[in-house]
């Protein structure tokens, strides 16, 4: 199937999202439910509609993910639009958060602490949620699109028909274990730098935002970055906007951030092995690369901290994620192997077959184009997502003490997040030096 008919039949299906009225109060419904609309809208290529009842439609937008003052606004800003509880699909399944009424394949979102839920309201009953951590609504938002986006596209026999809960406390422990509720964050790190400010940079950038802080003023982003924005960005970058089509990311990610009041600074070259921070730069690096030499690069680059994740990048693997922090037991070489001249060839190899038997080749005649366009990530934006959760909820474990992992590594949807692989973590975080930090809004 070629691009432009898989796109037809995502916008075809749309997606579906009913809220109860309690969600005018709460800072973490409201997220899962503007992170939910953002991430449909970008993989349902621009149909998103929020069932709501009465005027909460009005009500005050408590979430800065989006602008817009009242939800209705925030909802619109992000491609969304909004219609009343009585017009829910029966036929097909929807997410549904907060005290609303399930009607046919209701798909609840909830959480608790660290710990969050996805699956059919009839076997799933609401948790407490209680909020020790916003990345926890996040993550609950994206498993709740790969959900519906899983069964759309035939990925899994038994997408929506399951319950998925995990932990980003403890990725290691069972649904039912205490253990996985986790704490409630006590800091946040005032000073990042993100490298890369595609699918996965803009993802973290979502995430960090999101993370309720009590003065963002305060809080400064160094954003490295030298592409423009092009088309496919559209669909999987989290802040992207057609506005800033051809233009540098590093400019639009930094309206983004300043128009939400957060201070932020620019590299506007690539990087390379003489590359160095420089006292006055954070001390936490958030790689987003796509390519293990500047992955290897960060670690000499005199960061006490690099988290970095990785996604598929073919049809067989685009919701495959791995996760790596440094400093590391193994080196930077074992964790980010630069491919030989062998492997280069299979791949390309592996990449032209993709091009003869789908739909690469109707999109550019240029062979060399076709080739990049096929090794660019096919990744969605709830992978994304996803991963940020992992990266962030790892480095916020650091700061405030909690129990990390070196490594992680799962697949989001095609085997399911019951075959998640992690090493078992540490009991505490060793501190990281230096870093500034701030405490969350209450």
């Amino acid at each position: 199937m070629n691009p432009a008919e898989s796109l037809r039949r995502r916008a075809d299906r749309g997606f579906g999202i009913a809220v109860g009225d309690d969600v005018q109060r709460s800072y973490d419904l409201q997220l899962v439910l503007l992170t939910a609309v953002n991430l449909s809208v970008r993989t349902f290529g621009g149909k998103c509609t929020v069932y709501v009842s009465g005027d909460l439609a009005e009500s005050r937008n408590l979430v800065p993910v989006a602008l817009g003052i009242t939800l209705r606004a925030a909802i619109e800003e992000l491609g969304g639009r909004i219609e009343t509880a009585a017009s829910v699909p029966e036929n097909r399944p929807y997410l549904l958060l907060g005290n609303a009424d399930p009607i046919g394949r209701a798909l609840r979102v909830t959480f608790d602490g660290w710990r969050l839920a996805v699956g059919p309201a009839a076997d799933l009953a609401r948790y407490p949620e209680r909020s020790y951590c916003p990345l926890a609504c996040v993550a609950a938002a994206a498993i709740g699109v790969e959900e519906i986006f899983a069964e759309f596209a035939e990925i899994s026999i038994t997408a929506t028909r399951r319950v998925v809960i995990l932990s980003l406390w403890r990725l290691d422990v069972g649904a039912s274990d205490p253990a996985g509720l986790g704490e409630p964050l006590a800091e946040l790190p005032n000073q990042l730098a993100v490298f890369g400010l595609g699918h996965l940079g803009q993802a973290y950038l979502w995430a960090y935002v999101a993370l309720r802080h009590s003065e963002p003023e305060k809080a400064t982003i160094v954003m490295c970055d030298d592409e423009l924005l092009e088309l496919p960005n559209l669909e999987t970058g989290a802040i992207a906007s057609s506005d800033w089509l051809d233009r540098l990311k590093s400019r639009m990610a930094m309206q983004w951030l300043e128009a939400r009041r957060f201070q932020t600074r620019l590299i506007e070259h690539r990087i390379d092995r003489n590359f160095r921070r420089v006292d006055r730069d954070p001390v936490i690096a958030l790689s987003g690369f796509d390519d293990n030499h500047p992955r290897q690069w960060l670690t000499e680059a005199c960061f006490d901290a690099v988290v970095d994740s990785g996604l598929g990048s073919e049809v067989a693997n685009f919701d495959a994620i791995s996760f790596r922090s440094w400093p590391n037991t193994r080196t930077a070489g074992e964790l980010w192997p630069i491919e030989t001249e062998e492997e280069i060839a299979a791949r390309d190899a592996r990449r032209k077959k993709i091009i003869q038997e789908g739909g690469y080749d109707t999109l550019e005649e240029d062979e060399c184009g076709r080739l990049l366009l096929a090794g660019k990530s096919v990744a969605v934006p709830f992978v994304g997502g996803f991963a940020a959760c992992i990266v962030l909820a790892e480095l916020l474990k650091a700061i405030n003490g909690g129990p990390t992992y070196e490594e992680i590594k799962l697949r989001l949807c095609t085997v399911g997040l019951s075959q998640l692989v992690a090493g078992s973590p540490a009991e505490r975080a060793a501190p990281i030096r230096g870093v500034a930090t701030q405490r969350p809004r209450d």
